[in-house]
């Protein structure tokens, strides 16, 4: 008789379904972020044109209206693409027919500070999504051609590159979401499978235990039925040939069992083997997935250039360093960093050195800090740091310790010594206030520490 097959390794799908399902719903998270900011930048790109080009107001109306129609759930692109395709057609052909003054010449205050809003927002926009590493060089191409200020391109043209940049990065979200879901919907059919299996493993058993009963049954009615002749017998040679025949027969029930036995155990060892072989491709298939969605979620929380968490990590974290400081009536502290003069160092040197020092910075910066600390880059030469478990006088005190080792640390750039420092200011987060008030106290800090000669740290006034 073959040997009974092993078990496969059991597996908790229940645990991994929840898991996949969770992850699923940080993707979701993710792209209602980027939503979010989408919708941010098509009303700020539409106050500009409103500016810019009053001529073209009724069109961009009539974009608002669209977006408002699409403010409880996820924006209809399908139906503001085209709109968006058109308002920027005019505007080409207003800009191509000199229907408009040229920039920053004879345009009114107003309309030149339209058409300066959108180059300072645009960056702000793209320093603070979390784009994927493939969309990432041309996030930071776009950056370098809105930065520089002999650039020419007109501004329709970059609000083009920056909502197609945007529309890719949700592209390639959706893309992983079907992906992941794909994944759930085989590991539903897979589940299903199993439970069959099982099922039909259950029923092969109960056959198992009739097959046996009915053999028992056999078996236990010829023993009678030969001690019954043995107890009647008068005739020897009659009684061997009646026992011969007994068992003959009892032989024969054996042997029909037995058959049947191997056919069904060969047929159920199939089974499993094509079990384990689902279980095994299921296995890898969840192992690449999830090893896929792990490396995504550390791109999306990590900025390229430094190295550092970005805004969405920051984000997490400040939630997760409120709650904490509620719960143990800790001390908490927010510090933002901006490099000084960080703009003479793109003019002078190019953005290659600005993208170097922004790298050097901050990963002198990730250096210096505490273990319980955590710095993020905010967005352009910015930086925040979260400091827990200290009071305005000890943040101050780390702070400045750190800022006087930048100070003194020696940058070179193709040879060339650079003179780096940082200002910062710092605030310490007040019983009931929101940790918006509190960064943008920390904000204002860093505006007295600019305003006070720079290379310095300001600590926030509480209001």
């Amino acid at each position: 008789m073959s040997e009974t097959p092993k078990e496969a390794p059991k597996i908790d799908y229940r645990e991994r379904y929840e898991q996949l399902l969770g992850e699923i719903s940080t993707l979701e998270n993710n792209e209602q972020r980027h939503q979010s900011l989408l919708r941010t930048l098509i009303s700020r790109v539409l106050f500009a044109v409103d500016k810019a080009y009053p001529e073209l107001a009724a069109d961009s109306q009539k974009l608002r209206e669209t977006l408002r129609q699409s403010e409880d759930g996820p924006l209809a692109l399908d139906r503001l693409q085209p709109s968006i395709e058109r308002l920027a057609e005019e505007i080409r052909a207003i800009e191509a027919n000199n229907l408009t003054p040229p920039r920053s010449e004879t345009l009114t205050p107003e309309e030149n500070a339209a058409q300066i809003d959108v180059r300072d927002f645009l960056p702000i926009l793209l320093e603070r999504i979390a784009f994927t590493e493939q969309l990432d060089g041309r996030r930071a191409k776009l950056l370098r051609i809105i930065q520089d200020p002999k650039d020419r391109t007109l501004n329709s043209v970059l609000i083009d590159r920056a909502a197609s940049l945007i529309n890719d990065m949700r592209r390639a979200l959706e893309h992983e979401k079907t992906e992941l879901a794909q994944f759930l919907q085989q590991l539903t059919e897979s589940l299903s499978e199993i439970d069959q299996h099982t099922f039909a493993h259950l029923t092969d058993i109960q056959t198992q235990r009739d097959s046996q009963r009915a053999l028992d049954e056999a078996v236990t009615e010829q023993v009678t039925h030969i001690g019954q002749t043995v107890a009647s017998a008068t005739d020897l040679d009659e009684l061997k040939k009646e026992v011969r025949e007994r068992i003959l027969r009892i032989g024969d029930y054996i042997q029909s069992f037995r058959q049947t036995e191997e056919k069904r155990l060969d047929e159920l060892e199939l089974e499993n083997q094509h079990m384990r072989e689902q279980i095994t491709k299921l296995e890898s298939t969840r192992s690449f997935l999830h090893e896929q969605l792990i490396a995504s979620e550390q791109k999306m929380l990590r900025d390229p250039l430094t190295g550092l968490p970005n805004r969405l990590a920051l984000d997490e974290r400040v939630e997760l360093e409120m709650a904490r400081m509620k719960r143990e009536s800790t001390p908490l502290c927010f510090a933002i960093w901006d490099i000084d003069h960080f703009k003479s160092v793109n003019d002078t040197f190019g953005h290659q050195a600005g993208d170097k020092a922004l790298h050097v910075v901050g990963k002198t910066l990730h250096k210096l800090i505490r273990d319980v600390d955590m710095v993020a880059r905010y967005g352009g030469e910015e930086f925040v740091m979260i400091l827990p478990r200290a009071n305005l006088q000890q943040a101050f005190v780390i702070l400045e310790r750190i800022r006087e080792t930048l100070a003194g640390t020696a940058f070179r750039f193709k040879e060339t010594p650079l003179k780096i420092t940082l200002s910062c200011g710092v605030a310490e987060v007040q019983p009931q206030e929101t940790s918006e008030t509190a960064i943008m106290r920390a904000d204002e800090a860093l505006y007295r520490a600019k305003s006070n000669g720079r290379n310095r740290t300001e600590m926030a006034l509480i209001k």
